[in-house]
């Protein structure tokens, strides 16, 4: 009799250790299938992150101050980049990340105009606005459409200026130089002293572009004849008549 008691105990014993067994096992599944969940969820977050941040396009923004904005494939700022003092103080209270490239253009324009570098009362500003992107469609369709927001936005504000389109290749949108602007600029400037051979490069690398723009050929055609009710030029080397590509 007491060994039949003490094999059932055994076997109920080692039952309820089997039951133990498995609810154990089933729990670290539970946590291991958590775990998983977890990491995928850490790793297609993170990829997402670093697949977002990544450029696909460049906008540059000469008034004087020479700002660089890289816009990933969904046109949102990833990084903004003042090349001179003057870009670093208007850009010094402006977060941009995350932001449409045509709406950050115009919040660096309103600041610019805020701060005496856009000047309301006169009538020939000019802003100088170039772009790259890895595929030529649609760089051509985000620098028509940063232009028609900024002409909005300028025509609303009751400020005349000039917006001079230009497209730059991937190899001047990254290029650093010792100016302290952006490529767009020298290209600029280096257009200004074709017709100007008396000028030197130093006289105008450091003028408003505004005050560049008065030395290239059909400035005054376009500023006299090409405005708005508000003044504003339409758009100068429009598809890229200032192309870096020769």
């Amino acid at each position: 009799m007491n060994k039949i008691n003490i094999t059932l105990n055994k076997y109920v014993c080692n039952k309820e250790r089997v039951k133990e067994k498995v609810h154990e096992k089933m729990k670290k599944k539970r946590h291991i299938g958590l775990y998983v969940v977890f990491a995928s969820f850490i790793l297609i977050f993170m990829g997402g992150f670093i697949y977002f941040n990544i450029p696909t396009s460049y906008v540059s923004v000469d008034i004087n101050p020479s700002i660089m904005l890289s816009a990933n494939s969904w046109d949102r700022v990833v990084k903004v980049e003042g090349l001179n003092k003057d870009a670093k103080e208007v850009i010094s209270n402006l977060n941009l990340y995350g932001k449409d490239v045509s709406d950050a253009v115009n919040q660096i324009v309103n600041i610019a105009t805020n701060l005496g570098y856009i000047d309301k009362n006169i009538d020939d500003n000019a802003i100088l606005v170039s772009t790259y992107c890895d595929n030529t469609e649609k760089r051509e369709q985000l620098q028509d459409r940063i232009h028609d927001n900024l002409n909005q936005s300028l025509n609303k504000n009751g400020i005349r200026s000039l917006i001079i389109d230009m497209e730059l290749t991937e190899e001047d949108a990254k290029k650093a130089n010792d100016y302290g602007v952006s490529e767009a600029k020298i290209l600029f400037v280096n257009k200004a002293l074709e017709g100007n051979p008396e000028l030197k490069f130093e006289d105008l690398i450091y003028m408003p572009t505004r005050e560049i723009a008065k030395y290239i050929e059909g400035y005054e055609n376009i500023t006299n004849g090409n405005k708005n009710n508000n003044g504003n030029g339409n758009q100068y080397g429009k598809k890229g008549n200032y192309q870096t590509e020769e």
